[in-house]
């Protein structure tokens, strides 16, 4: 029999099954949706990160006090000697400190809890609009000598309560009262269009901290080599530190160790929605072995005429793989619209970072990988029925 004809026949028996086949499909295509959207959102995410920290800022180094990036901050803080150290190494142009964490906001008699960044305002104008390019949405920025002013990320403005705080409107953060001077231009950064940004005066008042921070951003002057620089800030920061608990990162890593964290948990729930998968898989395997039975006379009837086993074999194996291509094609299908669809959301509710990547790779992967699940299957329930002997089968044994 020519593989045309094979193919054709496995075809004529899905179409003839139709509530069954569909049934057996669901189980892929719920796999594959799943699959596909995570797979999708997890490397848009990663990919969007990447871009943005290595364009924008590829001559920006970023410090931690912990090696553990991502995890909980278990070295000591850094003080005005980690940043005097820094600054005095020619090749930089600018040095932010700076002390980030959380606090509750109270806005319109409702709370939220946010971001606060303490920083030298100065500082931190020249950096986040000359080097990153943010921009205001209104106001303006804060300046060293404003006390009891912020300013705020647009998406705390305009979605975190239920009336927009607009320019001149006073927030509230343990019981002390702060005017918005300026609200900055949506940047995608979660972090940054939700924070509260005081002057580290304030902040140290609000954080009860003093010659302590935990973040330190560094700017490279232009045409320096930026990792022989992030070289230099260790060997200076272990002696005046007196130990190496921290992280010196460039762009390019920090954009790898962020990516990294992003990894790890697109895997876990790849993993985990796998598991819908593997029921589908199962399902194929069930109306494979029902197939067979029914088809037991049919079988008979082909190896008759001289069928041999791996033609009855290649019958049900091909017939195995279409149905989980099947499920695979539509479950791609769905997938990219969920994926675009949670895309469209996450940028009206401010989070401009959550991405759909979509790629002819991923496409065929997945295709490719649904029909070798189906085959995979179907091919346990197909060299049964190709080991069926005619004789007993036309008998109806």
């Amino acid at each position: 029999m020519k593989i045309k004809d094979i193919i054709s026949f496995a075809g004529q028996n899905i179409i003839q099954k139709k509530t069954q086949s569909t049934l057996t499909i669901i189980g892929i295509v719920i796999g594959i949706l799943a699959i596909v959207s995570l797979i999708s959102l997890g490397y848009g995410v990663q990919n969007y990160i990447k871009s943005e920290i290595t364009t924008a800022g590829a001559n920006v180094i970023s410090i931690l006090p912990s090696k553990d990036f991502g995890g909980p901050a278990a070295g000591k803080n850094f003080n005005d000697r980690d940043v005097n150290a820094i600054e005095n190494i020619r090749e930089i142009d600018e040095v932010l400190p700076a002390w980030f964490g959380s606090y509750l906001l109270e806005y319109s008699d409702q709370k939220y809890y946010g971001s606060v960044l303490a920083i030298n305002p100065s500082k931190y104008q020249r950096i986040y609009a000359q080097t990153w390019g943010y921009e205001l949405y209104k106001g303006r920025w804060i300046e060293n000598n404003d006390k009891y002013s912020c300013m705020i990320g647009y998406t705390l403005a305009t979605d975190s309560f239920d009336r927009e705080i607009d320019i001149g409107d006073k927030i509230t953060i343990n019981d002390k009262k702060y005017k918005v001077i300026g609200i900055l231009e949506e940047t995608g950064n979660p972090r940054d269009d939700d924070a509260v940004v005081l002057s580290y005066d304030m902040g140290s008042e609000l954080f009860e901290i003093d010659d302590e921070y935990n973040v330190i951003t560094v700017v490279v002057k232009s045409g320096e080599n930026v990792v022989s620089i992030a070289d230099e800030i260790e060997e200076e920061l272990e002696d005046s530190r007196g130990d190496e608990n921290f992280s010196v990162l460039t762009a390019e890593q920090l954009a790898e160790s962020i990516n990294s964290i992003f990894s790890v948990l697109t895997i876990f729930l790849v993993g985990v929605s796998s598991i819908s998968l593997l029921v589908g898989a199962v399902g194929i395997s069930n109306t494979m072995h029902m197939s067979i039975l029914e088809r037991r006379k049919e079988i008979g009837i082909l190896k008759a005429l001289g069928a041999e086993n791996n033609t009855i074999l290649s019958i049900f194996v091909i017939e195995a793989g279409f149905l989980g291509l099947f499920g695979g094609i539509i479950g791609s299908i769905l997938g990219i619209f969920i994926a675009k669809t949670v895309e469209y959301f996450a940028k009206i509710g401010g989070y401009g970072l959550i991405r759909a990547w979509i790629s002819w790779e991923l496409i065929v992967g997945v295709l490719v990988f649904s029909f070798v699940v189906g085959v995979l299957s179907g091919y346990f329930p197909a060299r049964n029925g190709a080991k069926l002997n005619p004789v007993d089968t036309l008998r109806g044994e």
